[in-house]
């Protein structure tokens, strides 16, 4: 779990509370912001870690502040970050709960403090409103963070894994120093400075105590240290992983017309929320089609097809260029077998318009499909035993003379071969590749709207919609746990309305929400589009060995591949292969396999063997491609675990 972990997508309670915690974040940060720059800095940052047995960690933290020249300020204040996300789990977050803090200054500035949460982090605010100080001052901040270990059970150890500085700091530190004090002497260390993801060390010794330090820190470095101990040092601690909710505060009524009206509110608003989604999706929602023509066919394609001798004129009822298409909503698609993919749509994009989303299998399939095409070439790599397919080598080839990249294509070559580079692991891409991926699905989404399949980008559509609901379910939330109570407490009067109205907007989210994920709706062309991928779809799960050309059966093989892939039928179209391949042995007419799969430790490759590798390759590039570093127990010393800012926790500071 990392700063970079913490943007991932949560879930709609917990999307909503970080956008709430933002807008904290933006209100209450900029005068540290702001006075970052100049001469103002830390001169030295002496922290000890003082690691419990439970899993919690006592810190001391010496600070050593220059104020700017010839300014006043009030303080200081940190803010330590004490939640953040869970890698592969959206909906919950780790906490690490602050406790036991205290203040003093040995060189007499003001020392008064006070907690408060500040986004993902508590800020601990030190100084006084009515005083100042000025020059350079010392401050001696101690609190204590609970569930900061991590058990690292492969290996029966215990990690010290944290960000001491986030990428998010921006004052300048002369010296950092970091001691370590644990219940055994450390095994393992390493410490990694540098902006988040950077990979540059810093000194480290590891026994006991264990010491890091850096010197010359630029705002925006982060600093993170990892320190390894015996599992029997401690008593089986583990991370405190919570479920996303929301814990904000608002307001409701007290009077008896208000309360009423809360009532009536409470009620209606559901009702009124799911009349007007249903309508919008009635009427925007669902698909287009062409009216009056078989589902996959569009008007320019029945002019081809049923055009007359030159000079005549149409059959009467022909679509001709000077009518207009009729359309119609629907959501219902009757489907005709068809016997190749729709012309000039590649795999990643029949995928995207099938369920309107740019899956990572879209994005595995379309590496397939250039390595069919002719871009690159995947190389199974054997390990941990004979026959285990367990990694894949991408070499990059020349580009084929005549073929085109799409702009989502060119910019996933790039993203697979950065640098220049003509070969790559995919093992090598976990944890590196996600920013990647989001470039790339959302030039997939741009490029399903030129091509007029839909009006506005699916993910937007339903984005707008969703983000809607889940404002009104948190502000239904704030009243239902607040609201109520606050005002009865400030009107002098108990009543319920307030609760009724919290129900009532958080089910009117849910609807909101649940209607918003179906506003994505295609074009009458998009429909069409849509008809002949899930035709092709009937033609891979029923075509016969027997309707195959001995002479095209390995082309035809490798082209439709990538589709099959998208529509989770490759076994199915490697088994008819497979077919054909045995016939084409018994009248001597060996088929000649693909040559942009190599195999190893496979003696005998056949197209079931491609489809198998193939099948296995997609699943593993899936989870590689959307894989985000993390410490939610995760080792900082394996798997690429360990980089600046791949820690828990976290800090940053400034003045006021």
């Amino acid at each position: 779990m990392t700063g970079s972990t913490a943007r991932r997508r949560l879930g709609p309670a917990s999307s909503m509370l970080a956008l709430v915690l933002l807008a904290a974040a933006l209100v209450f940060g900029p005068a540290g912001v702001a006075q970052a720059a100049g001469d103002e800095a830390m001169e030295s940052f002496d922290v000890v870690y003082d690691l419990q047995p439970d899993g919690s960690v006592q810190v001391a933290e010496t600070i050593r502040w220059q104020f700017p020249s010839g300014e006043q300020r009030h303080g200081i204040f940190r803010n330590i970050v004490v939640r953040m996300g869970v890698d592969d789990e959206p909906d919950k977050y780790r906490y690490f709960e602050m406790s036991d803090v205290s203040v003093s200054s040995p060189s007499g500035a003001p020392a008064q403090f006070r907690v408060s949460e500040n986004g993902a982090a508590d800020e601990i605010r030190i100084g006084s409103a009515d005083q100042w100080t000025s020059g350079t001052q010392t401050y001696l901040v101690k609190y204590t963070l609970h569930n900061v270990l991590n058990p690292i059970e492969q290996n029966d150890t215990v990690e010290f894994h944290y960000n001491v500085f986030g990428g998010n700091e921006l004052t300048q530190r002369d010296h950092v120093s970091v001691t370590v004090d644990a219940p055994a002497a450390s095994t393992d260390v390493l410490c990694f400075r540098g902006e988040p993801g950077s990979d540059t060390k810093c000194q480290a010794k590891m026994g006991e105590p264990t010491t890091f330090s850096a010197d010359n820190l630029t705002p925006g470095e982060a600093m993170t240290v990892i320190a390894q101990y015996p599992a029997t040092a401690f008593e089986e601690p583990r991370p405190d992983i919570r479920d996303g909710g929301v814990d904000a505060g608002a307001a409701s009524d007290a009077a008896p017309a208000v309360n009423a009206a809360a009532y009536a509110a409470g009620i209606g608003a559901p009702i009124i929320a799911a009349a007007a989604m249903g309508t919008l999706w009635w009427t925007r929602g669902r698909d287009e089609q062409y009216a009056g023509l078989t589902p996959g066919l569009t008007p320019e394609s029945v002019g081809d097809s049923v055009g007359g001798v030159l000079g005549m004129p149409p059959a009467p009822g022909t679509v001709t260029e000077t009518d207009a298409p009729v359309t119609e909503r629907s959501r219902r698609q009757t489907v005709a077998v068809q016997f190749q993919p729709p012309k000039g749509v590649q795999p990643g994009m029949v995928g995207t318009v099938i369920d309107e989303t740019a899956n990572p299998i879209d994005v595995s399939a379309t590496v397939i499909d250039l390595a069919v095409r002719g871009y690159l070439q995947i190389e199974e790599v054997e390990a941990g035993g004979m026959f285990t397919r367990t990694d894949w080598t991408l070499h990059r080839l020349d580009p084929p003379a005549g073929d085109r990249l799409l702009p989502y294509e060119s910019e996933l070559l790039s993203g697979l071969f950065k640098g220049g580079v003509t070969e790559v692991r995919l093992s090598d891409l976990k944890n590196t590749f996600a920013q990647t991926l989001k470039r790339i699905q959302g030039l997939m989404y741009r490029e399903v709207v030129q091509r007029g399949w839909f009006r506005q980008s699916p993910q937007t559509q339903r984005a707008v919609w969703q983000g809607f609901g889940l404002v009104l379910a948190v502000v239904g939330g704030i009243m239902l746990f607040y609201g109520w109570s606050a005002l009865s407490t400030l009107l002098g009067g108990g009543f319920s309305g307030g609760v009724v109205l919290g129900m009532g907007l958080i089910v009117s989210g849910a609807i909101v929400f649940l209607f918003g994920g179906r506003m994505a709706a295609k074009s009458a062309e998009g429909s069409a589009v849509l008809a002949q991928s899930l035709g092709f779809k009937e033609y891979l799960l029923t075509a016969e060995a027997d309707q195959i050309a001995f002479e095209e059966a390995a082309n035809v093989f490798s082209r439709y591949l990538p589709y099959a892939v998208v529509f989770g039928v490759a076994d199915r179209w490697a088994r008819t292969f497979a077919e054909v391949a045995r016939a084409a042995e018994a009248v001597n007419q060996p088929l000649v396999m693909p040559t942009w799969y190599l195999w190893s430790g496979v003696a005998f490759p056949d197209f079931t063997s491609i489809a198998s590798g193939v099948d296995s390759f997609s699943t593993t590039s899936t989870g590689t491609f959307t894989s985000t570093p993390g410490s939610s127990g995760s080792s900082g010393f394996s798997g690429g675990g360990g980089f600046s800012g791949s820690g828990g926790g976290g800090s940053s500071s400034g003045s006021w």
